[in-house]
């Protein structure tokens, strides 16, 4: 009897991983900021703590279940493709509605949480829908 492997997107999978490594990086830096215990040379006091309160929080929390959910994709596991997809479709929703805010010229160029945010979108989008067009590998 030969028994099907199952044959995971290793590159969706480490874009999950790292990409919510960045946002848990990211939500740290801020809150250290807001604490003022380290304030970093790109944080712009006010608008680290201004951003740190409602980003801050889904920046740590959509970091963390990307990353849950990364590991998860790499075994296959059921609850990895529900998780997957929530978390894919949360950044790709809240990159696009950030990046809609920056058209009245807001983008800063050098802030590199901004690029985080791109990063997040172009895999949220184009990784929900590969997870979507194939889920029928993890039944």
């Amino acid at each position: 009897m030969s028994e099907k492997k199952k044959d995971s997107n290793e590159l969706l999978n480490f874009l999950m991983i790292i990409i919510g490594l960045l946002f848990i990086f990211k939500a740290v830096t801020e809150f250290l900021a807001w604490a003022g215990i380290v304030v970093p040379d790109w944080a712009d006091t006010s608008a680290v703590q201004s951003v740190f309160g409602g980003q801050g929080a889904i920046s740590i929390l959509l970091g963390f279940w990307c990353l849950i959910a990364g590991i998860g994709l790499f075994r296959e596991e059921e609850y990895a493709l529900g998780m997957g997809l929530v978390v894919l479709s949360i950044m790709a929703v809240s990159g696009i509605m950030t990046m809609i805010s920056w058209v009245g010229g807001s983008f800063d160029v050098a802030y590199w949480p901004n690029y985080i945010i791109i990063i997040a979108t172009i895999v949220g989008v184009l990784g929900f829908f590969w997870l979507l067009f194939t889920y029928k590998r993890y039944d």
